[in-house]
């Protein structure tokens, strides 16, 4: 295992994106979004995620130099075309442009079409959260997950993310998959040669499995049974159906398609200013005192402490800054021979001088 300060990171992900042809403020910007992801102890949105970008850029299933465009807009809406580009270089952008619409109008929505992965939510949530905001995020993905009751990969693990800052407290950030696991953690797991749990995920024949080489082949389970099937299912409805953008079938697989199309996933964003329904203070001042009605609450026998959406999330975060990013040697093996691809790196490279030259 190798630990690496988050500044050196954030410039060796961004001279990656920049040699696979992204923009310099584009590269900046993915590369912000994927440390913050490490940062944040979500690692399977991270820096692992560089090789399934890279591998879509090479097969020219993304377009680096994509032209956002705003469909139609109005004081409070945005619809906007992604034009097939890197959902972490483009969605930011469309973040701030909500945030400055909900500080004028007290409220704004977006729907995002033509677009890719956009990557950890709490990227975003925390954009909101620094400005005083609200925000709901919601986002189809690469189908991975049957229907309660079918076997056809249809649905995504379709994360939903929501934002709620707090004055003393730690704000609450609810970022989850409607699937029992987000996708990227069970490939982590793969490529880190571990069992996943049972309740994860079933063969492609419907079996139990704890063997995450079956369950990528198969089909991940939605959290709750039928219930979580049914927020993907809403989530599909915003992220895709209202937002133009492709579903089911018609989402460009890399893996499993015969002729590999683009993603055209969607998304949708809701911001919201709450001074415009309490002063901010007032409302901040109420989200702290919730937040210590649970967290003072009686505990089961065993329990240290009860926690929040998103509190190990924004610890993690400030050990980690402290302490550095951590980085498996298998993740870093993968990086060196993808960054030697990209004549980033020479032959007697390894991880750790790459990582130096970068920065």
């Amino acid at each position: 295992m190798l630990i690496f300060p988050k500044e050196k990171l954030f410039q060796f992900a961004k001279s990656m994106l920049t040699a696979a042809g992204l923009s310099a403020d584009d590269a900046a910007t993915g590369a912000a979004v994927l440390i913050q992801s490490d940062l944040s102890g979500v690692d399977s949105h991270g820096l692992s995620r560089l090789p399934l970008y890279l591998s879509r850029i090479k097969a020219n299933l993304v377009n680096v130099a994509a032209k956002v465009k705003i469909v139609s807009e109005t004081a409070t809406t945005l619809v906007v075309d992604c034009d097939n580009g890197m959902g972490i270089a483009t969605m930011p952008g469309i973040m701030d442009l909500c945030l400055k619409k909900a500080k004028e109008s007290g409220l704004a929505a977006a729907t995002l079409r033509h677009s890719n992965h956009y990557g950890v939510g709490n990227y975003y949530a925390l954009k909101s959260i620094n400005e005083g905001m609200i925000s709901i995020m919601t986002t189809n993905t690469t189908p991975c997950m049957a229907p309660t009751g079918g076997v056809d990969l249809l649905i995504g693990t379709n994360p939903i993310t929501v934002a709620v800052p707090a004055a003393r407290q730690k704000p609450i950030i609810l970022d989850m998959a409607t699937s029992n696991v987000a996708m990227g953690k069970l490939q982590a797991m793969f490529r880190e040669k571990q069992k996943i749990p049972f309740g994860w995920a079933i063969t492609k024949e419907g079996l139990p499995t704890d063997e995450p080489s079956e369950a990528v082949e198969g089909s991940l389970l939605p959290i709750a049974g039928y219930k979580g099937y049914g927020l993907a299912v809403m989530v599909d409805i915003l992220s895709a159906v209202l937002a133009g953008a492709s579903f089911g079938f018609d989402i460009g697989r890399l893996d499993r398609a015969k002729v590999p199309k683009p993603e055209g996933i969607g998304h949708f964003l809701l911001v919201i200013d709450p001074s415009r329904f309490l002063p901010l203070d007032e409302f901040k001042k109420r989200v702290d005192d919730y937040v210590l009605t649970m967290k003072e609450s009686n505990k089961a026998k065993g329990v240290q402490e009860i926690l929040l959406p998103g509190e190990l999330e924004l610890r993690k975060m400030e050990q980690r800054s402290q302490e550095g990013i951590p980085v498996t040697d298998a993740l870093a093996a993968l990086l060196l021979g993808l960054a030697k691809e990209l004549k980033l790196a020479g032959p007697d490279d390894d991880f750790s001088s790459l990582i130096n030259k970068a920065s």
